[in-house]
């Protein structure tokens, strides 16, 4: 049956893609051809055999993993390893490095066989298809199948040239970003391209038809447990199909997507943003049913579902992230660790969570998110996940270059909540100021802005962001100096929290704003939603939130900076009584960044709308401001 080679989509007119389908089809025709931990594995026999374990993405096994984990072995040849692993039939572990080698490993840690590609800087995490055969997407816009015993070459599909007739709404590159993925159910196998495209091949590396975003696709294309095929853009929307062929429905985020989908047992569908928030979509209509703002930066990870419906998710912020998914995304707890978590979770079936961190540790909590253990590796573990074997012996790779075997060692261990020591960071201005109580008045610093009124001075890549978003009106004096929280650089002011990251040194996200409505509105949410409106000069409608903003709080938001300052509501209007100690009750509304405050008894004046002093309000509930 052909897929998606007549395919109209929603919000631009209608493109025939029958001329693209006919070219790569003879191309995959002139290629070459040769005549259970999960039971829904394309290649059932296969121990792991695609990243997260199955095509839903839940990261779940039936197996129970060490309680008190040890290093068994290492393997290792310097180039730092990236993606994988998977698990063949007989125990070989495969992953890929950042320069373009594939690497196969024994059950006892000795090298199997190492296949270098010319020409391909990187590889996406392997894929074990139906065939049995280990396939990769790769920087130069190849898709490859290897033989998991020899490492020999059986087919390479031909996508390169042919991608750029196809992804004619981006100016990405054909590099192969997500994971492929692939079911019994389904039978094809979808690999995720840099330009836009999700082709479909099968297990011969023929071409099978596509599906296209109008921007990057960075993460894997992920499968629903009804066949409902979703993939995910950088453009922040959620696109989905129809396993039979065409269009289902397309979902608009608030910010861009390098998270990969994952499904719920009903099929819902969940996806984090880079925005640091959690959507909830129902599957056959692509209706938002709630989000939440999860944490104050970029998700990449790719979150995993407990068997309790608890998404655990890790984030840019350096946590792991537990969200009850039943509850409508309430965050049970969080985990923090010294760095990004861009690895995604394995949860076993004896309730433990293991999952990387770039602070150089492989964590493993229990569910209450308490510490099993911490395992140092040499360097930072990025986008490896880990892999679990028949016999219960997990594997993860580091940027150290080393693929880690870990086994039970020793007596199992009590749980703890402490993290263990994290890595010194290498200091990165602005520098922090230790204080016995952060808010305590300090003197002026040399090179500073002081502010008497609170005794704190602002400086450095604060200082500028302070000056250029807006300075008082906006933040409000800050309440603190710079201090680290949770391996972070931070500032309070009376109205936000500045976050300092260094990877964004020179761009517009080398400061950010936390998202303190978010935080603060956790026990209360989900919020009332509302109906959608048509958009007019007093009231606007955001169906990525499902929420309203009318009258005077649209004239402020629009003049003060809109999304990029305040992010989107999360609530509608309410009544609420203030924090100020006047005990008045205003109407207020809660934004992302932001909680505004309708004062009447000013109106016609600059200060009827103002801004709640939520970084007050946080410093206050921690008992750090009197």
């Amino acid at each position: 049956m052909n897929r998606d080679t007549h395919t109209t989509f929603r919000g631009r007119s209608g493109r025939t893609f029958a001329g693209v389908a006919a070219a790569l089809l003879a191309l995959a025709i002139g290629a070459q051809s040769f005549t259970t931990v999960f039971a829904d594995q394309p290649f059932p026999t296969a121990q792991w055999s695609q990243f997260k374990g199955d095509a839903t993405h839940q990261g779940t096994t039936t197996l129970n993993a060490p309680q008190n984990p040890g290093v068994l072995w290492t393997s290792g040849q310097g180039a730092a390893i990236v993606s994988g692993p998977v698990i063949a039939t007989d125990g070989t572990v495969i992953v890929a490095t950042d320069n373009g080698r594939i690497r196969a490993i024994r059950p006892d840690g000795q090298e199997r066989w190492t296949r270098e590609i010319s020409g391909v800087s990187f590889f996406t995490h392997p894929f074990i298809n139906q065939r049995g055969l280990v396939v990769f997407g790769g920087s130069d816009g190849s898709v490859r199948a290897f033989k998991t015993d020899t490492g020999e070459e059986v087919w390479k599909f031909p996508t390169n040239e042919d991608l750029s007739k196809v992804t004619t709404y981006s100016t990405g590159s054909a590099a192969a970003r997500g994971a492929p993925v692939s079911s019994k159910t389904y039978g094809r196998t979808l690999v995720a391209f840099d330009g836009g495209a999700v082709f479909e091949i099968n297990e011969d590396g023929a071409y099978q038809g596509v599906r296209m975003a109008e921007d990057s696709v960075r993460a894997s294309p992920m499968i629903t447990p009804n066949t409902l095929i979703v993939w995910a853009s950088t453009n922040k929307k959620v696109y989905s199909g129809s396993s039979s062929g065409g269009d289902r429905w397309v979902a608009t985020l608030d910010a861009p997507i390098n998270s990969g989908p994952v499904a719920g047992p009903d099929s819902t569908v969940y996806v984090c943003t880079d925005a640091g928030s959690l959507y909830a979509i129902e599957p056959d209509k692509g209706v938002i049913k709630w989000r939440v703002g999860v944490s104050g930066g970029p998700i990449k990870s790719t979150p995993s579902m407990g068997a309790d419906g608890v998404l655990y998710i890790g984030a840019d912020d350096g946590k792991l992230y537990a969200v009850d998914t039943k509850s409508g995304g309430t965050i049970k707890w969080s985990y923090s660790t010294g760095a990004p978590v861009t690895s995604s979770p394995l949860i076993s079936a004896n309730g433990l969570i293991y999952f990387g961190s770039n602070d150089s540790n492989l964590y493993v909590l229990n569910l209450n998110g308490q510490l099993v253990k911490a395992i140092k590796t040499d360097k930072g573990i990025d986008q490896s996940s880990p892999a679990i074997g028949s016999d219960g012996t997990v594997y993860i790779g580091s940027k150290d270059g080393r693929l880690y075997a870990i086994k039970q060692d020793g007596p199992v261990v009590t749980p703890t909540s402490v993290a263990p020591p994290a890595p010194v960071a290498t200091p990165v201005p602005p520098t922090p100021t230790p204080l016995p109580n952060p808010s305590d008045p300090v003197a002026e610093k040399p090179g500073s802005t002081f502010f008497k009124e609170t005794g704190h001075n602002v400086q450095g890549a604060f200082l500028i962001f302070f000056n250029k978003y807006g300075g008082l009106e906006q933040f409000g004096f800050p309440r603190t100096e710079e201090i680290n929280e949770d391996g972070k650089l931070v500032q309070y002011f009376q109205r936000a929290r500045f976050e300092y990251f260094p990877q964004f040194q020179g761009t517009p996200y080398e400061v950010q704003l936390q998202l303190l409505g978010d935080v603060l509105t956790v026990p209360r949410r989900p919020f009332p939603t509302s109906q959608p409106v048509e958009n007019g000069p007093a009231i606007r409608y955001f169906p990525e939130v499902q929420h309203t903003v009318r009258d005077v709080f649209l004239n402020y938001f629009n003049e003060k900076g809109s999304l990029e300052r305040f992010g989107y509501p999360i609530s509608e209007e309410m009544q609420e009584t203030n924090n100020d100690g006047t005990g008045r009750t205003y109407n207020v509304q809660y934004f992302q960044r932001a909680r505004l405050e309708h004062h009447p008894e000013l109106a016609g004046s600059p200060y009827e709308i103002q801004l709640g002093l939520l970084g007050d309000q946080v410093l206050r509930d921690r008992g750090l401001l009197k």
